[in-house]
């Protein structure tokens, strides 16, 4: 009776290795598709990327850029305690935009890129009046540019 409960220990164990080993090497050896629709890369190398620089956003899917910004909204929710509220298309359109029309905007990274239009928005709420800290985000220059972008808008809505 001993023997058979080794032998099916063992065959079990047997088994359990193979396929333990299998979907280790087999999970090694896949690389990512890329596919029309996006790149299909893992969110976490995905994100390992664009927590370096922005040089992967326009080959990501919209799908994929959405889950993007919803990671670093919730990031800096849950790290920093930042209350961020325009929804995530809205930033995927603003990050798009500012990808495409600013070669620096390239080698910046999600957090810092998706912060700096958040503050131009005045949706960075941590507390700092937004005034003070637009201007100490972005500079006096580029601060009277984006209230002068601001107003400029706010008339066009008005009318």
């Amino acid at each position: 009776m001993d023997k058979r409960i080794g032998m099916v220990g063992m065959a079990v164990f047997c088994i359990l290795a193979v396929v333990v080993c299998y979907g280790f090497f087999s999970a090694k050896s896949e690389k990512p598709a890329m596919s029309q629709a996006g790149l299909s890369m893992p969110f976490p190398d995905m994100m390992n990327q664009l927590s370096r620089d922005m040089s992967l956003w326009v080959r990501l899917n919209p799908e994929e850029k959405k889950l993007a910004v919803d990671a670093v909204i919730s990031l800096y929710k849950n790290r920093e305690n930042i209350a961020i509220l325009n929804n995530s298309d809205f930033y995927v359109g603003k990050i798009d935009d500012s990808v495409r029309s600013n070669p620096i905007a390239v080698n910046m990274n999600i957090m810092t890129i998706l912060r700096v239009i958040a503050v131009m928005e005045y949706d960075f709420f941590n507390g700092t009046n937004k005034d003070d800290l637009a201007r100490q985000t972005l500079g006096e220059k580029a601060f009277i540019e984006n209230q002068n972008r601001r107003q400029a808008l706010a008339q066009q809505q008005g009318k």
